[in-house]
């Protein structure tokens, strides 16, 4: 809508300029109108400003004014009209497009945050099953050394008892002994039997 806007000033500028040249110049004189020739091209000359190389006609310049307005009609009803509907589709599809991208966007960083949140849940779920494998495999450790503590102090016990018995019985063997290798001794030096 503003574009009409803008080619309706331009327009009212273009009329205005063309009324003022037209104005300005003032009409031709009949006798520059036979001068030129008469007729049309007669009058035309009549509106003739300066001379030699340089000569301006405002009737001419409104002419040719006249004949770029139609031109720029044709131009956009043919071509500017077109163009503008397919840019205005065009930026239409584009801005959708990055609504769509937008979203997946967001969508994807939703998937990678959720991805996050998982890592995470997995890797302290991991941490909590090592630190209680560790708490078992060193409850374990303490059991079997416990254990292992146990049985040695019950086998040394065992083994004292059994050596503490094993003593006694030697030393009550070798006391018997004693006695008897006593008696023997005694009765070699006596000779003789000693009760």
């Amino acid at each position: 809508m503003t574009k009409r806007a803008d080619v309706r000033k331009l327009l009212a500028v273009l009329g205005l300029l063309g009324i003022a040249l037209a104005a300005g110049a003032g009409a031709p004189t009949a006798a520059a109108a036979a001068s030129a020739g008469g007729g049309l091209g007669g009058w035309i000359h009549g509106f003739n400003f300066g001379s030699g190389a340089l000569v301006i006609n405002p009737v001419i310049i409104l002419i040719q004014w006249v004949n770029f307005l139609i031109l720029l009609i044709v131009l956009n009803k043919i071509l500017l009209r077109p163009l503008w509907k397919h840019m205005n589709e065009r930026s239409g599809k584009i801005r959708g497009d990055l609504e769509t991208a937008e979203r997946d966007r967001s969508e994807a960083q939703g998937y990678v945050s959720q991805y996050d949140d998982s890592l995470a849940e997995i890797q302290r779920e991991n941490t909590e099953a090592v630190v209680q494998l560790q708490q078992e495999m060193a409850d374990a450790t303490r059991a079997r050394v416990e254990e292992i503590r146990e049985k040695t102090n019950r086998e040394l016990e065992e083994a004292r008892s059994s050596i503490a018995a094993q003593a006694k019985g030697a030393a009550s063997e070798l006391k018997g002994r004693a006695r008897q290798f006593a008696s023997d001794i005694a009765n070699r030096l006596a000779g003789r039997q000693v009760a």
